[in-house]
């Protein structure tokens, strides 16, 4: 059992930050948004994850945690389609690998990046970094839903970021190295 001493401010800033935005996407649900489920469903374990999740026993810089929530922040500035379209499959299908990397990271969630025990398991299995692979398949099927010069360059803007966060991750993880040799990939499999 927790106790509430062991919460830190950014456990509840991150839990309070994803049930605002669990309530986002209920409406959104409620509204008609089938591509507000899956939404709905990672922000609601999100929430949950930042008051259950391990403590870290290594943590990024100041600098590194600021780039990692913005990285959180920037998919909101992108324009999708005004109307439905057949690219928001492939946003959908983005979200569905998200949440499974979600999901199979469990008690070592977080945005910023920091050392709450290594996960080899699940989505882990096979791409080192599900969540981002997923996250940057669901922006670019929103980008392509709406191919404007703003989604494309706030597009590659996410792709450097992403690729500097997991950098900074496989730095700082205790063992990474030996679990980079075990699943070779890092994002998308049989490519990089």
């Amino acid at each position: 059992m927790m106790s509430w001493k062991r919460w830190t401010v950014g456990d509840w800033m991150g839990a309070v930050v994803f049930a605002l935005l669990l309530g986002v996407r209920l409406a959104q649900v409620t509204a008609g948004s089938w591509m507000a489920f899956p939404l709905a469903v990672q922000s609601g374990l999100a929430a949950f994850l930042f008051l259950t999740r391990r403590a870290e026993t290594a943590a990024a810089p100041l600098n590194r945690k600021l780039t990692a929530w913005l990285a959180a922040v920037l998919p909101f500035g992108l324009q999708p389609a005004p109307h439905e379209n057949g690219w928001l499959v492939i946003s959908f299908a983005g979200v569905v690998v998200s949440l499974w990397g979600l999901a199979s990271l469990g008690r070592s969630f977080g945005i910023a990046p920091a050392d709450r025990g290594l996960v080899v398991s699940g989505a882990y299995r096979f791409i080192r970094h599900p969540m981002y692979a997923g996250e940057l398949l669901s922006f670019a099927g929103l980008t392509l839903s709406n191919p404007t010069l703003w989604n494309g360059i706030l597009w590659i803007v996410l792709v450097f970021v992403f690729v500097l966060r997991m950098g900074w991750e496989e730095r700082i993880l205790d063992g990474y190295a030996g679990y980079g040799q075990r699943v070779r990939w890092r994002l998308l499999p049989g490519i990089w």
